[in-house]
């Protein structure tokens, strides 16, 4: 038997998921930009 989730707890799960997202995409973000600057700058020289 599952308990009734209240409008408040469900828009938390919703805005925690929203938090997760974003900080995986920036995480993402930064590693491909970290990669094309070594591509960029380290390795040709």
């Amino acid at each position: 038997m599952q308990r009734e989730v209240t409008p408040v707890e469900s828009r938390g799960g919703v805005i925690s998921g929203r938090v997760m997202l974003v900080l995986i995409s920036s995480v993402v973000g930064a590693v491909i930009a970290l990669g094309l600057a070594w591509a960029l700058f380290v390795r040709p020289h």
